[in-house]
């Protein structure tokens, strides 16, 4: 951190707005190539959507050229080490685990229609099981499931990931500040100037906008991230004598993970509600019903808790990363259901974008010029 002149107002290379897991690794990553990194949270970092993920880590389902998929192999490919990486600087386990993942059919034309996907390649390394080789590798299943697909896969502890990731840049030196409330993007000419937040104001070179669905409502950007909230409903149960082997995975959710902690985390509705956080009776009880109509032995484990998030979403549902239409504005958001799986690799995008290197998958689907500024 360098100090000014005029008003000694603080001048940084890198600000980093939001500190999800998309800005916390950001900032990180920012450090860790030598530039001085301010964080700027509005409330405290990683609690946010962040916070509320399951952590789903798996093998990408689609066409080897659309965006979506190579993102989510890209990650997957570099989610190992990168899950060391933050353990050993950290000093805490986010608990990356391979479990492996199911996608259940839940009556023979599903079951068809998951084989035809596997042989046209669709699903990565994925196997059709049935029969007592499916119950052999889920014992838990009910009969409503007749066949599934598994796939390699499985999740990160999201709540020890934020954790860790605070604590990972908090060693790499970069200064994380709470409760700073960023308004705008300053810009000087055609490139960034600093930041303004309620009641201060910074001077930087670059400026990356993290915010999550709060992405829309920072003044100065060009373009202006045209994220929505949606909010997701989440519940953890109790395990009890239930042993979930594998991430369970349907099509349009819900999604059961096993935790190491002796959790079960099912999830999540998709509601575009605005801004409203409550949980209701017609959410939960959906994900209830669902997840004991494929284990029905949960019908008797306790419920541990009940929480919501708002996932960023973009209009075309691609996340947004890499350079706006100011010079040195970045964005990092928009992620929507897909949350932290595909964190090492947007990481690993964006810093090929800002530093000038060769991009490790095609950026241009990603990129926010292709809203209108």
């Amino acid at each position: 951190m360098r100090e000014g002149n005029a008003g000694r107002t603080r001048q940084y290379d890198a600000a980093v707005v939001g500190g999800g897991v998309m800005g916390l690794a950001t900032a990180r990553e920012l450090r860790r190539r030598g530039l001085s990194v301010v964080l700027l949270e509005r409330g405290q970092p990683g609690r946010a959507a962040s916070w509320a993920s399951a952590g789903i880590v798996t093998a990408p389902v689609g066409h080897g050229d659309e965006p979506g998929y190579r993102l989510e192999r890209l990650s997957r490919q570099l989610w190992p080490a990168f899950a060391e990486e933050i353990r050993a600087e950290a000093g805490l386990d986010p608990e990356y685990r391979e479990t492996g993942c199911l996608i259940p059919a839940f009556d023979d034309d599903q079951a068809r229609d998951l084989d035809r996907v596997i042989r046209l390649g669709l699903i990565e390394r994925g196997t059709l099981l049935r029969g007592s080789e499916l119950r052999d590798a889920e014992p838990s299943l009910g009969p409503s499931v007749v066949a599934a697909c598994w796939k390699p896969g499985g999740n990160v502890e999201n709540r020890r990931l934020c954790r860790a990731l605070e604590i990972a840049a908090r060693h790499a030196g970069v200064e994380i500040r709470t409760g700073a409330e960023v308004r705008r993007i300053v810009v000087a000419g055609d490139r960034v100037a600093g930041v303004e937040l309620v009641g201060d104001s910074l001077s930087a070179n670059l400026a990356v906008v993290a915010a999550g669905a709060w992405s829309r409502s920072i003044e100065g950007c060009r373009p202006v991230a045209p994220v929505v909230p949606q909010r997701g409903q989440i519940l953890a149960l109790d395990r009890g004598p239930v042993r979930l082997q594998n991430t369970i995975l349907t099509p349009d959710d819900p999604y059961l993970v096993p935790r190491a902690d002796g959790r079960i985390v099912v999830g999540a509705t998709r509601e575009f509600a605005g801004w409203d956080a409550t949980p209701t009776a017609g959410g939960i009880a959906w994900l209830l019903s669902s997840a004991i109509g494929i284990i029905p032995a949960l019908r008797d484990c306790p419920i541990n808790q009940i929480w919501t998030g708002f996932r960023p979403v973009s209009p075309d549902g691609i996340p947004i990363i890499g350079p706006g239409a100011v010079d040195g504005l970045f964005f990092v958001t928009g992620h929507g259901p897909s949350g932290i799986g595909p964190l090492p690799g947007t990481i690993a995008l964006l810093a090929a974008l800002i530093f000038g290197e060769a991009a490790p998958i095609p950026p241009e689907p990603f990129s926010p010029l292709r809203f209108p500024h």
